[in-house]
């Protein structure tokens, strides 16, 4: 039963691991997660500012640091062809 029990737990620890080394970190955030995160901050910074104001000012904020498509497109350079 010892052995089962052990075989178990070096299982689980083995797919946890696979998952963990598996996620992406490089992998952009989503417009709703960082609007919720933001409007998390701004709430709990204040408690007087309401839902509404929290939305508006965050959907400010993050309509500012949206990239343009002519800064969000980036040239690669010719792979071996000029170096």
């Amino acid at each position: 039963m010892l052995r089962a029990g052990t075989l178990f737990v070096v299982i689980g620890t083995v797919g946890l691991c696979m998952q963990a080394m598996a996620a992406d970190p490089n992998r952009p955030v989503s417009p709703r997660r960082q609007l919720a995160v933001c409007m998390n901050k701004q709430m709990s910074a204040s408690r007087s500012i309401s839902y509404n104001q929290a939305t508006a000012v965050c959907k400010a904020q993050l309509k500012a640091k949206e990239p343009t498509l002519a800064s969000s497109i980036q040239s690669k350079p010719a792979s071996g062809l000029s170096k």
